[in-house]
């Protein structure tokens, strides 16, 4: 009911406005011929078929015939020739338009098409029109193009003068959009000293006609002048409203005689001022559309560089500067709050990055239907989230456990499927101590982790001065710090050898070890710094730089090189995952001078667990490239004998925390010798680690253990050294 009420509404102010526009018309805009100048109507009712549809000629039809009723003599057949015309034109115009069912954006291409409707809208109307006239008698056979002409020019002049307006202010863009014909971009004290002078212009065009100027008109170029600066500065609506009030005033003044204008009198005089009206109108309008169209397309970039396409969200460069815009500006307390998703992986995998990202777009509207519009919300990352909620510590934490509970109740339909996920999130509360944006994202993405670390589906909270946050610190210099050490190439390789223990041989094995050397000569060993490369991901770049430089060492040194049976070296959990690694290491040993099978890669059995389908995969792919396998750190996994007949690797590396329990424990000492037994019933060489005393390498050798490594040995040396005391040895 409250539909049809709000139909019938409109039906009767646009009704209304029609007759009121004819009756304008008829009572102000009419030569002393009796011609009525232009008809303002035509406008009315063009803009509402575009706006409505074309059942809505109707208005038309109730208000034309009110008008002749009311106001005119005219016969029935004139009328009906006259209703005709009118819904006829508007609606070609309307259909010519809107065909192929194409929507008005209010562009520069919209406006010609408009233009090019009205001139169908005027054609048709004054043909039929006209006709009407002629056969009711009201005008003869000769004088039938006068009244065409008129007719036409008239109806042209109403839909310049008019429609642009009525689009504009019908638009539907809310007014305080950037884009909304009404948004201004000027002061009003700008707009104020505009007006005036177009009322001075008005004043002086009436003032030069009363004293009979024949240049009167010219001042014609004044308005012009002032509409074309309103079309630069002005909001559309103002730049329409004030070009039709305009056309209105200079239609009256000139067309119709006052303040001493002559009004036209012939055909041709009559032509060339409704022309010229024509143009005034529709100049300003079509610049006014051109610098909406402008505006729009740097709307446009400006979204595209400021938003994430997948959910409209800002992007994380948008969301720092606003961030940082908040946080500056005010002591007002703020939150900072990182969400990184749980598992989305998984979705991705199983299903395809597509679910995954209706997943995610499903969840970037929750989020900020939940937060609401005082928040900045972003989407940073992949399946990243960063909020600026602007509210203390304890509203956050309300927040926060609001999103994890509608995060973790959210289903997402795929097939006979339903997807779900929950999120982890990081929460840092800004005081007025500490409000630098940096510091606090690094501290709501150290508790985002920590939150994912515990388990996923909880939110974790950071304090700057705690412990916490310092170690998180020294992990984030660490990783900075690492990145430039790559970039100086001041990693420098370390070797420690690993010896038989039941034949002595001249053969070299070793491992290869990273160290990072300070510029005052201070060493780091690996503790310090690859926690920071793993948290970070930098672990398949670091492993890429020691297998560069290791060949290149022994490039240089083919004399060394030769008698290296066994290079190993480490490589990360990370790079298992690298789908460039194996491209990168054939090509890196195509033009290599060592032998592929002498390069031993070695992995951690943590890494393995973690997906042993892409460890094996992986093996596989290096395999095919020549090289062999240590699986490092064997024992401190889960269920290590379940899944060791599915690796294809060369050596077992006993963890070193067994070998330094030898003594002392009997559970370490049944653990090294099962591995030994079953290792040997693989097919796979052993070898302890952490060897530090000779009683150890003897119990290694009663249990039948294959190699040793450890400080009884050698303690880790510059590759340099390393070859120079194997030879000295040799």
């Amino acid at each position: 009911m409250q539909g049809k009420a709000d139909v019938a509404k409109r039906f009767l102010l646009w009704t209304a406005l029609y007759f009121v526009g004819a009756v304008l018309a008829a009572r102000f805009l009419r030569n002393a011929d009796g011609v009525t100048l232009f008809w303002p109507s035509a406008g009315i009712g063009y803009v509402c078929v575009l706006r409505f549809g074309l059942p809505w000629v109707a208005t038309i039809a109730s208000a034309m015939l009110a008008y002749h009723l009311l106001l005119t003599q005219s016969s029935w057949e004139f009328i009906a020739y006259s209703l005709a015309g009118k819904i006829i034109g508007t609606a070609v115009a309307a259909g010519y338009v809107l065909q192929e069912n194409r929507s008005l954006h209010l562009r520069t291409e919209d406006g010609m098409r408009l233009f090019g409707g009205g001139i169908l809208l005027a054609l048709f109307s004054s043909a039929i029109g006209a006709f009407g006239l002629m056969k009711t008698g009201v005008v003869s056979g000769d004088e039938l193009p006068t009244a065409f002409a008129r007719w036409a020019l008239g109806d042209l002049l109403g839909i310049a003068a008019v429609a642009p307006s009525l689009l504009f202010i019908t638009n539907t863009r809310a007014a305080a959009h950037r884009l909304s014909p009404y948004h201004e971009t000027s002061g009003r004290r700008e707009r104020g000293f505009w007006l005036a002078l177009l009322l001075t212009s008005f004043a002086a065009i009436y003032s030069l006609g009363g004293h009979k100027n024949l240049y009167g008109l010219g001042l014609i170029t004044l308005p012009l002048v002032l509409l074309l600066w309103s079309a630069l500065r002005f909001s559309s609506v103002w730049t329409s409203v004030s070009t039709g009030v305009t056309v209105i005033y200079l239609s009256v003044v000139s067309g119709i005689g006052l303040g001493g204008f002559v009004a036209p009198a012939s055909l041709i005089d009559t032509t060339v001022l409704l022309m010229l009206l024509c143009l005034v109108a529709i100049i300003p309008v079509m610049m006014a559309l051109a610098g909406l169209e402008q505006r729009t397309t740097a709307y446009a970039l400006y979204r595209r560089a400021t938003r994430d396409t997948l959910t409209g969200l800002l992007n994380r460069t948008a969301f720092e500067d606003e961030a940082r815009r908040r946080l500056s500006s005010n002591q007002a307390p703020a939150t900072l709050m990182y969400i990184d998703l749980d598992n989305l992986k998984i979705i991705n995998d199983s299903t395809s990055h597509v679910v995954g990202d209706e997943v995610i777009h499903a969840i970037a509207g929750a989020i900020g239907a939940s937060v609401g519009e005082d928040s900045v919300l972003a989407r940073t990352g992949g399946d990243e989230f960063a909020i600026l909620l602007p509210r203390g510590e304890a509203g956050a934490i309300v927040q926060a456990r609001r999103l994890l509970t509608e995060i973790e109740a959210m289903r997402v339909p795929f097939g006979d499927q339903v997807l779900t996920t929950t999120a982890s999130i990081g929460l840092v509360a800004a005081s007025a101590t500490e409000r630098d944006y940096d510091v606090l994202f690094s501290h709501a993405d150290a508790a985002c982790f920590a939150a994912k670390e515990l388990g996923g589906n909880r939110y974790h909270i950071s304090y700057p001065s705690s412990d916490e946050a310092q170690a998180h610190n020294a992990v984030m210099r660490s990783a900075l710090r690492i990145r430039e050490v790559l970039e100086r190439e001041q990693f420098i390789l370390y070797c420690q050898p690993i010896v038989p223990l039941h034949e002595s041989s001249k053969d070299i094995h070793f491992e290869v070890l990273l160290r990072w050397r300070e510029e005052d000569g201070t060493i780091h060993v690996p503790a310090e710094f690859i926690s920071a490369a793993e948290r970070f991901r930098m672990g398949p770049r670091i492993d890429r730089y020691v297998i560069d430089t290791t060949l290149r060492w022994l490039e240089r040194h083919p004399q060394a090189a030769k008698s290296v049976t066994s290079c190993g070296i480490n490589l990360s959990g990370a790079t298992l995952t690298d789908e460039h690694f194996a491209d990168y290491l054939a090509t890196r040993l195509r033009r290599s001078s060592f032998p592929a099978q002498n390069l031993c890669l070695e992995i951690t059995e943590t890494s393995v667990v973690r997906d042993r389908k892409r460890a094996q995969r992986f093996i596989g792919q290096m395999r095919d490239l020549g090289c062999r396998f240590a699986l490092d750190d064997f024992g401190t996994g889960f269920c290590s004998f379940g899944y060791l007949n599915d690796l294809d690797v060369d050596f077992i590396k006993i963890d070193g925390s067994f070998i330094r329990g030898l003594e002392g424990s009997e559970l370490s000492r049944a653990v090294v010798r099962s591995i030994a037994d079953i290792a040997h019933v693989l097919g796979k060489t052993t070898v302890a680690e952490q060897v530090e005393t000779d009683a150890e390498r003897v119990r290694l050798q009663m249990m039948n253990v294959d190699y040793a490594q450890g400080y009884l040995f050698g303690r880790p040396q510059s590759i340099e050294t390393f070859f120079t005391s194997q030879t000295a040895v040799a």
